[in-house]
């Protein structure tokens, strides 16, 4: 594993940090989720890399996409579920395997319906400020 890339060590704990919250998706945090999941859900989505170049240390930042599933009428159940979700990340201390996260900020939350007409989602697109250990 390349000790400067971050990527997995943000995967690995934003999966940890979300399946202990007490949400109403439980530990249903997935990368794929299995065939017929039970609803409500978190999935992880896809991110980036983008490295920082500094002369002191090999700092990275880390993009990633988080969302949130739901098929209860209309956004309630994907905004409860996507406001606590920014409360326990956003600004919040994030320990990482053989990295230091500086900073964690929600960047954004977009809801939207899927094409289904039932399904709500929220779309948390994330940024992790990151160096090496």
């Amino acid at each position: 594993m390349n000790v400067t890339d971050p990527t997995l060590a943000v995967q690995g704990a934003l999966v940890a940090r979300l399946k202990a919250l007490d949400t109403e998706a439980g530990v249903r945090v997935y990368d794929q989720p299995p065939g017929n999941p039970v609803l409500p859900y978190i999935t992880i989505g896809p991110g980036q890399t983008v490295p920082i170049d500094e002369t002191c240390w090999d700092a990275s930042e880390v993009f990633a996409q988080i969302d949130v599933w739901s098929v209860e009428d209309g956004y309630p159940q994907v905004k409860r579920i996507a406001g606590a979700l920014r409360e326990a990340l956003h600004d919040q201390p994030f320990a990482l395997l053989g990295h230091v996260c500086d900073r964690v900020e929600v960047r954004s939350v977009t809801y939207s319906r899927e094409r289904d007409g039932i399904t709500s989602r929220a779309r948390i697109e994330l940024l992790f400020t990151t160096q090496p250990d």
